[in-house]
């Protein structure tokens, strides 16, 4: 939902920031964004396993296999750049220049480890405009309630629906669209003590 109650920020605005300043643009508003040692583990994790699952599994000259990218800077429209934590594209659908700046592609997938200070924009704001923006799946990962939740867009690619719920007591799951990789929750969590 866009806020009228003040004036909008933009990508140009966003773009201003110092370069260690940590921020996205959710509904025109500039959100600043934190880290905690939970987060990075959970992150670090998933990077690791999907990544090298991928790797292992994608022949690099397949223009439909898969990319992860760690902490991905996605441009939607005017008002919404996210990073995401953890972001899949197939690979005819990124751009070869290296240029400076978001990536201007939608991600196929899209993965968000949720914090305390980022709740509500991960699990509301940020899954309203994906689901606008047609990304076929977004994982929500909580690290607190050690937790996995799986959005597909469904009804004709209008709206996300739950389509897997796990949590660190399902042990190994299979996740869309890793519907070939095998994640280990019980691993992945306990790496938070």
């Amino acid at each position: 939902m866009i806020r009228l109650d003040k004036p909008l920020s933009t990508l140009e605005d966003l773009e201003k920031l110092p370069d260690d300043v940590r921020a996205e643009l959710v509904d025109g508003e500039i959100v600043m964004m934190a880290t905690s040692t939970p987060h990075s583990l959970i992150c670090t994790a998933l990077t690791m396993e999907i990544g090298t699952h991928v790797k292992a599994k994608t022949d690099r000259q397949d223009p439909n296999g898969w990319v992860i990218i760690a902490e991905a800077w996605v441009y939607y429209d005017r008002y919404n750049a996210f990073v995401h934590d953890l972001a899949g594209f197939f690979r005819k659908d990124l751009p070869k220049s290296n240029d400076r700046g978001p990536l201007r592609v939608r991600p196929e997938w899209v993965c968000e480890v949720i914090s305390p200070s980022n709740w509500s924009h991960d699990t509301q704001r940020k899954r309203l405009i994906l689901e606008q923006h047609q990304v076929p799946y977004y994982w929500i990962v909580d690290p607190v309630r050690k937790t996995v939740q799986v959005f597909e867009l469904k009804d004709k690619n209008e709206h996300y629906q739950i389509v897997y719920a796990a949590d660190i007591g399902d042990g190994r799951v299979k996740l869309p669209p890793f519907a070939d990789l095998e994640l280990d929750l019980t691993e992945l969590f306990d790496e938070l003590g």
